[in-house]
């Protein structure tokens, strides 16, 4: 395992959010690791989209999980921190926490794998270019404020 990128996302919990019990429904948190990757593939690499809005770095998730430890409420303060952990031939692991101040809401992973287009509908992994796997495996941490 490696220590790479960290890049923390702070936001609120927003009332859509939450269920009739008022706490932070469960699949919630996987849309906020989306978000977490995101803003750090975005601090790693820069324009994520090309001109007609296709990904530079299509990366979809082939794995997941997540551990749910703390209720979150509506505007609460939240920080995001992901960090890649683990780089593979064309895939990387990332690990997010979701806190709450010093608490933790949330601990999650999912593993990513950089794809590119054969034939139409069938796609392949692709290896990770130098200047992908140096970003992600730099000792750099980050941070950016959404919504």
């Amino acid at each position: 395992m490696i220590r790479g990128r960290t890049h923390v996302t702070h936001t609120r919990v927003r009332f859509g959010e939450t269920d009739a019990a008022g706490i932070v429904f469960y699949p919630t948190f996987f849309a906020w690791f989306d978000l977490g990757a995101t803003g750090l593939l975005r601090a790693a690499l820069g324009e994520l989209t090309d001109a007609q809005g296709r990904p530079h770095w299509p990366v979809p998730i082939v794995e997941s999980g997540a551990a749910f430890v703390a209720p979150l409420h509506f505007d609460d303060a939240i920080a995001i921190r992901s960090t890649v952990v683990e780089l593979g031939r064309s895939s990387f692991r990332l690990e997010h926490v979701v806190l709450r101040g010093d608490v933790e809401a949330a601990r999650g992973f999912e593993v990513r794998v950089l794809i590119h287009s054969g034939e139409p509908g069938r796609v392949a992994a692709k290896v990770l270019p130098p200047q992908v796997r140096d970003a992600l495996s730099a000792d750099t941490s980050t941070e950016d404020h959404v919504g």
